[in-house]
């Protein structure tokens, strides 16, 4: 990852390892934890997380599909981890989930913005 704050390993996230621990067997990494496909990658429930969205805060402006899935993937995750957060504040997604959502997603482009500080207003 580019920057230092977003090389973190779902491993050192608490949030992260309570979800891990609700399995017997336990993945050693959550993009093997065998909710996160559904959770985070199936473009179903992503359209769905759309909607929610959509009612929430209006329509989603984000130019391309990819960049859609992508950023309610990132929003998946962090509600099935954390729980509502609000919306200025923000978490750092591990990189392991962080490059399987933007592999299962990609850029064109290649270009990701990465971990962005909340507005300061």
């Amino acid at each position: 990852m580019p920057s230092e704050p977003e090389n973190i390993c779902c491993q050192e996230v608490q949030q992260v390892t309570r979800r891990l621990q609700q399995l017997e067997e336990r993945p050693t990494c959550m993009v093997d934890h065998p909710g996160f496909e559904p959770v985070c990658l199936n473009v179903f429930s992503l359209q769905n997380a759309c909607n929610i969205y959509r009612a929430d805060y209006g329509p989603l402006r984000l130019r391309g599909i990819e960049h859609r899935y992508r950023f309610l993937a990132y929003r998946s995750f962090v509600s099935w981890c954390w729980g509502f957060l609000g919306w200025k504040i923000r978490v750092v997604i591990p990189s392991c989930v962080v490059l399987r959502i933007r592999r299962e997603f990609p850029d064109a482009q290649g270009t990701y913005g990465g971990f962005k500080l909340p507005p300061l207003n």
